[in-house]
């Protein structure tokens, strides 16, 4: 069973410098994690050896916002998914030669911005519109917010703009496939599919990069989610209540095992 770790109530302290705290983790395991400044946020780029990587094969861009809503400890959004990718990535860059896992990791910053002033306004915007600006538009991108709590992994339901390219619907549908047998081979076949709250795949589907959200609830509140009930966990997110004590440690072995299997994950570019 896993243990949530001593380091996490210092990551979700009200007066944690979260981007100084995810650097020095980084930094401790020998990991550069420079800053990439864009329209006043900070996103982490983790910087994995090069040897890590295959160009025959798709890089798989991880993306998990840091920040967090005023006045909650941010427990599960987005901390836990947060630091279960800061342990991942320290066992990435482990991995010996001729391992590799083409992985590329972003921690981004302003996501919740976006619920207010609409997707431009996420801190991830200006990010997507650099990969579209170099061309980096073949990535499979997924996106992991909330992954704290709960024993069911939630492919978020994404309505794609009408307007959309019949190559970035075909790409975009590719992906999607994908990202259900991730999460099928992940969780013993249990996962679902659900209308969700954007996350910061709403930024690069607005720039016409495909990308897929991923989040977690309880098994009880996805029964109760299908006959219109709202997630209690989702009711916890924004409050002081989306603590330590309304994590489940058995989410984060299922993001876990999630992870392992995206990083063994090998699709032709």
């Amino acid at each position: 069973m896993y243990t949530i770790p001593s380091e996490f109530n210092d990551f979700i302290a009200q007066d944690c410098d979260r981007e100084a705290f995810i650097q020095n983790y980084l930094n401790k395991a020998g990991l550069e994690a420079p800053v990439l400044q864009m329209e006043g946020k900070n996103h982490i780029y983790v910087k994995f050896h090069q040897n890590q990587y295959n160009p025959i094969f798709r890089i798989k861009t991880v993306i998990a916002h840091y920040d967090r809503f005023s006045g909650s400890p941010g427990a599960n959004d987005n901390s836990a998914a947060v630091f279960s990718l800061l342990e991942w990535a320290v066992k990435l860059s482990k991995l010996a030669q001729p391992l590799f896992h083409n992985i590329r990791l972003i921690f981004t910053d302003g996501e919740e911005l976006g619920a207010a002033g609409g997707v431009a306004e996420q801190g991830a915007f200006p990010l997507a519109q650099v990969f579209r600006r170099l061309g980096i538009t073949n990535d499979d991108i997924f996106v992991f917010d909330c992954m704290g709590r709960g024993d069911v992994p939630v492919l978020t339901q994404t309505i794609l703009p009408k307007k959309a390219a019949s190559k970035f619907v075909k790409d975009f549908s590719s992906l999607e496939q994908r990202a259900v047998s991730l999460l099928q081979a992940s969780a013993n076949g249990r996962w679902f599919s659900l209308p969700c709250n954007y996350s910061d795949n709403a930024s690069f589907i607005a720039n016409g990069i495909p990308a897929v959200a991923i989040t977690m609830l309880p098994s009880a509140e996805v029964t109760a989610a299908t006959q219109g009930a709202a997630p209690q966990t989702w009711q916890l997110l924004h409050t002081p209540g989306d603590n330590l004590e309304s994590l489940t440690p058995q989410s984060f072995e299922i993001f876990h095992n999630i992870l392992n299997n995206l990083a063994a994950l090998k699709t032709l570019a």
